[in-house]
């Protein structure tokens, strides 16, 4: 999936209610209790790790 199919599958769940339930009976159907809104923390919190991840060592950042 291109990033600009990526994009607008996501602004079609954020707009799609229907689509939204299917996800979330398919999430449940492979055996997982969690919602869309945790894994979609889930996501930022592993995007701000790697992001961190890349920043210059606190050494670097003394005055």
């Amino acid at each position: 999936m291109s990033e600009e199919q990526a994009k607008k599958f996501l602004e079609k769940l954020q707009s799609d209610v229907e689509l939204r339930e299917r996800l979330s009976k398919l999430i449940t159907e492979a055996g997982f209790s969690c919602t869309l809104s945790e894994i979609k923390k889930v996501e930022w919190d592993l995007m701000m790790t790697h992001y961190i991840a890349g920043l210059p060592a606190s050494e670097h950042w003394e005055r």
